[in-house]
């Protein structure tokens, strides 16, 4: 589903407001975000929703400027790059360590619509660049070129936590990454909870320094080259794909911001339990490709699966409801299909150049259906 324009949304939400009143609102997408946080006034007076003022969430939003407010209050990113046209991009290539990831400041509609599996992309070489099949600057105007962070998915880590109005942490959890999809460069696959003091600390080191409450996150990368923690991304004003874990271990994120928006008395703290998190169509993906690349951490992921005592959970459904995961096999099934019609029907061609992407205008396509 297509990002939705500022007007439409303002326009869903007064329907929603005439309809059932004022309300809480819980915000699931970056878009999102940025509307609210752009339109706060007229939000403020429709909804309850607990979000800092624009300035301190845009240089977390955006990914272009997080870089740099990152670096002057001292917190450990990697050597990056932010470039906005196919100059600059080129000048980076030049003079940047390889292997390198490029992303753009947001996952933007027609980012999303040419690279529908990849938040982010890895490049080798600078010659990668022309495999994409379309230029950078048609999908998004800037972007993040940062130094790969040498170590595998179980490298990953992540801390999940919702700050109430005042700035308190009402719930916190950290959890690691075991795989990911797509592989080096996705979104968790399975995922399990982890202790990780050192992370939850500087989560909200950052999250103070920007003056933030409500949903907030931090994925870092443990680099096998030195052991130090690099941030990779935060993530504000909403729970991200995995947030669910946290629930399953005790701290119900959503809960926590519906009753802060609504100024209600949070319930009592619960002891932390071990829980996993199983993206149902991700993982299986996950390990066939990342051994066939040799990037599995073997010993992690049995663990994990073969932990006891602990609460699972999955990114579709649980046990006593398996119809989401079915409509999403249902939707990798009609995918494959599609592709596989449409491949019988390609005529051979000759292929242009390989550098042809980066001189060629492309038509964007639209973007598929999102979960």
């Amino acid at each position: 589903m297509a990002a939705p324009g500022a007007a439409d949304w303002l326009a869903a939400l007064r329907t929603a407001h005439a309809r059932h009143g004022r309300g809480a609102l819980l915000i699931a997408d970056d878009a999102v975000v940025r509307i609210v946080g752009e339109h706060r006034a007229e939000v403020d007076a429709l909804a309850d929703v607990v979000l800092p003022g624009w300035e301190q969430v845009e240089p977390l939003l955006d990914k272009t400027a997080f870089h740099a407010w990152a670096t002057g209050h001292g917190f450990p990113v990697p050597a990056t790059a932010v470039v906005s046209s196919p100059i600059e991009l080129a000048e980076a290539l030049a003079t940047m360590r390889y292997p390198l990831v490029v992303k753009p400041f947001e996952r933007t509609t027609a980012w999303q619509a040419v690279s529908k599996r990849d938040k982010v992309r890895r490049i080798d070489s600078a010659s990668d660049l022309d495999t994409w099949g379309f230029r950078p600057f048609d999908v998004a105007d800037r972007y993040v070129v940062q130094e790969w962070i040498p170590g595998l998915d179980s490298d990953v880590w992540f801390c999940l936590t919702y700050r109430d109005r005042s700035g308190r942490p009402v719930v916190t959890r950290t959890g690691r990454k075991i795989t990911q999809w797509p592989v080096d460069t996705g979104s968790s696959a399975l995922a399990v909870t982890a202790d990780h003091p050192q992370l939850e600390a500087l989560t909200h080191r950052v999250l103070d320094a920007a003056g933030h409450v409500g949903f907030g996150s931090l994925e870092v990368r443990r680099s096998s080259r030195d052991g130090k923690l690099y941030i990779t991304e935060p993530t504000v004003g909403r729970p991200n794909l995995q947030s669910a874990l946290a629930t399953a271990a005790g701290a119900n994120l959503a809960v926590a911001a519906y009753r802060d928006a609504l100024g209600l008395p949070q319930p009592e703290p619960v002891r932390p339990r071990p829980a996993v998190w199983v993206h149902e169509s991700g993982l299986p993906r996950s390990l066939v490709v990342g051994a066939l690349r040799g990037r599995l951490d073997v010993v992690e992921i049995v663990a994990a699966l073969a932990r006891r005592g602990t609460t699972r959970v999955g990114a579709f459904g649980a046990a006593g409801d398996r119809t989401p995961v079915r409509a999403e096999w249902r939707r990798l099934a009609g995918r494959l299909l599609r592709r596989g019609e449409q491949r019988a029907l390609e005529p051979v061609v000759t292929l242009p150049s390989p550098r042809a992407p980066m001189n060629q205008k492309v038509d964007t396509p639209a973007p598929e259906p999102t979960s």
